[in-house]
């Protein structure tokens, strides 16, 4: 057998056992950076009124409004729970009425874009756009 053969292939195996768990570090702290995804939402309300809508229906639901612009259209809110939910809304002007851009996380993972169905829909309920808020018609 030759001369120290035993400890420099310790040595290499070692070295690749770290460069591996470096590498799957590194693989972790990446994933966690991505963007979440964007629920996009029109309602023919002008942008005010949305964001105030917005604002009224995520206080209501028991977010604490963190930081709100309305001449930005820009909304933070969170929620306190293990762990945290946060909520952003930007809204801006559309051709006809304006456009709601929601994101979230719940900790350090982003929310789907399902997540948000209710909140849309109560949304729309109180600007009077809703499914239920439509004046009934009564068919013969």
């Amino acid at each position: 057998m030759i001369p120290g053969y035993k400890r420099g292939v310790r040595h290499i195996t070692r070295a690749l056992f770290t460069l591996a768990l470096m590498g799957s570090l590194a693989a972790c702290a990446t994933t966690s950076s991505l963007p979440p995804p964007e629920r996009l939402q029109h309602f023919n309300a002008p942008p005010d009124q949305v964001l105030q809508a917005t604002m009224a229906t995520l206080a209501e639901r028991g977010f604490v409004i963190v930081y709100g612009d309305h001449a930005l259209g820009e909304l933070r809110a969170r929620y306190a729970s293990r762990p945290e939910w946060r909520v952003e809304a930007h809204v801006k002007g559309a051709l006809r009425g304006s456009e709601l851009q929601l994101q979230g996380w719940q900790g350090n993972a982003a929310l789907g874009v399902g997540d948000f169905d209710r909140l849309t829909t109560a949304i729309a309920e109180r600007l009077g756009e809703g499914p239920l808020s439509a004046p009934a018609t009564v068919t013969p």
